[in-house]
C-alpha cells in the first residue's frame, strides 16, 4: 500500500524544508539527513536516465502509523526512529535480527531495513505516482516495481554498504519463515487481489506477501536496469 507499506511489519512487519537549505545544528536530525540523503542520489539517478520528476521528496520523521512510507498528500517520505518504537516492535526486531544474515543488532537491524533498504522502495511508488503506473496497475504489480526499483538502485549506489544481494537475503530470511496465507491451489498474485482487503489488516499475511514481494523483485533483477524501471513505458 502507497502510504503504510510495512505496517504489518509490527509483527513481522525531506520535511520539504529539507532541500531548502542546510540546517542549523540545532535542528539537525540524523535520521532525517540520511534518509534525505538517499533521496538525493535517488533523484540524481533519475535524471541521469533522461526523467524529470515534478518535485522532490521531502522527509517526515513521525514513528506512526508506519514503519517507512510515502504520502502523496505531502509528498514526503515518512520515517520511523528506533527510540520511538514500541516494546513489541523492539522486540520483533530481536528476532529479526537473530535470524538475519548481517549480524546486526536489533536497532541496527531497524535501521537497515526501515531506515535505508526501503527508502528507495517508497521512492519507487513515488515514481509509479507520478508516471501513471501507480492507478493502472494492480497493487502486486506496484509493490514488485517498487522492490525492482529498489533494487536496481542499490545495485548501482554503493552508499548502501553491504552488497544488495546481502542485503535483500537479510531482508527475506525473517519474512519467509511466516507462514503461507496462501490456499493450496491458489495463485498468490490473485488470492493477493481478490482478499487484499482482509490480508492488508492481517499483519503476519501482508508480512509473507512483503517477503514474496521482494522473492518476485529479485528474481528478476537481470530483466531491466533502473533506467528502464523508472521510465513510464517500462515493463
Amino acid at each position: 500500500m502507497l502510504n503504510r507499506l510495512l505496517a504489518a511489519a509490527a509483527v513481522v512487519a525531506v520535511a520539504s524544508a529539507s532541500f531548502a537549505g542546510p540546517a542549523s545544528a540545532q535542528d539537525a536530525d540524523p535520521l532525517k539527513e540520511a534518509t534525505a540523503q538517499i533521496i538525493a542520489r535517488f533523484d540524481a539517478a533519475l535524471r541521469a536516465c533522461g526523467v524529470t520528476p515534478p518535485y522532490v521528496p521531502g522527509v517526515v520523521v513521525d514513528s506512526t502509523p508506519s514503519l517507512v512510507s510515502f504520502y502523496i498528500d505531502d509528498r514526503s517520505v515518512h520515517q520511523s526512529r528506533w527510540s520511538e518504537m514500541p516494546a513489541e516492535i523492539q522486540g520483533m526486531l530481536g528476532g529479526w535480527a537473530a535470524a538475519g544474515t548481517l549480524g546486526l543488532s536489533p536497532e541496527g537491524q531497524f535501521a537497515e531495513i526501515f531506515n535505508s533498504l526501503l527508502v528507495p522502495h517508497e521512492l519507487g511508488h513515488f515514481v509509479a505516482s507520478f508516471d501513471g503506473r501507480w492507478e493502472r496497475d494492480d497493487n502486486w504489480t506496484n509493490e514488485v516495481l517498487a522492490n525492482r526499483i529498489a533494487i536496481a538502485f542499490w545495485a548501482q549506489d554503493t552508499a548502501g554498504g553491504a552488497p544488495i544481494a546481502d542485503r535483500v537475503e537479510n531482508f527475506n530470511v525473517f519474512l519467509s519463515q511466516l507462514p503461507n496465507p496462501v490456499p493450496e491451489g491458489e495463485d498468490p498474485h490473485a488470492y493477493f487481489e481478490s482478499h487484499y482487503e482482509a490480508l492488508s489488516n492481517d499483519a503476519a499475511a501482508y508480512g509473507w506477501y512483503q517477503g514474496a514481494f521482494m522473492r518476485t523483485a529479485w528474481a528478476g533483477r537481470e530483466e531491466a536496469t533502473f533506467c528502464d524501471l523508472v521510465k513510464p513505458d517500462a515493463t
